[in-house]
């Protein structure tokens, strides 16, 4: 149990880390793409090596634990950490707790996949190489979003 919460912890604050960091190089795009009159950009194009590790490098742990957890649910069910805990069944769980991780679950995937899109759709779409690592994030974004749902239809290439 305490390595569920503990582990799920860590998940939610790296999340929290990729969602600050995409938020703040869409912010930097739209201030470099329509500069008020007295704006002043917090950041260049280049964000800053922070940024960039987190958008690049937490991005991509994020989305591995999402196509994980998809990979391991049904298509029919709704996504859960509890798959992927083999130390932990679920009948050892109460269910309001196998409720929370289901809900806590669902969550994280959502926020996933609204960074990605945001990222994907201003830092690639709209305003590709504004801020170089939001445009890399988006690529690398759609990428795994197909992986993911792959492995959630449970679709296999035809041989």
């Amino acid at each position: 149990m305490a390595r569920l919460i503990f582990g799920g912890i860590i998940a939610i604050l790296l999340l929290g880390l990729y969602a600050y960091a995409t938020i703040v190089a869409i912010i930097t795009v739209e201030c470099l793409v329509q500069p008020g009159p007295d704006s002043a950009c917090q950041y260049g194009p280049n964000l800053t090596e922070g940024f960039t590790t987190i958008l690049n490098l937490v991005g991509g742990l994020v989305s591995a634990l999402v196509v994980a957890v998809l990979a391991v649910t049904k298509p029919d069910d709704p996504p859960s950490a509890l798959a992927l805990t083999a130390k932990i069944r679920p009948v050892d769980l109460t269910k309001t707790t196998q409720n929370v991780v289901t809900g806590v679950s669902v969550a994280y995937v959502i926020v996933w996949l609204i960074c990605g899109l945001a990222a994907l759709i201003v830092g690639y779409m709209q305003h590709a190489d504004v801020v170089p690592a939001l445009t890399a994030s988006g690529k690398s974004w759609l990428g795994l979003a197909v992986a993911a749902a792959y492995s959630y239809l449970g679709v296999n290439p035809a041989r």
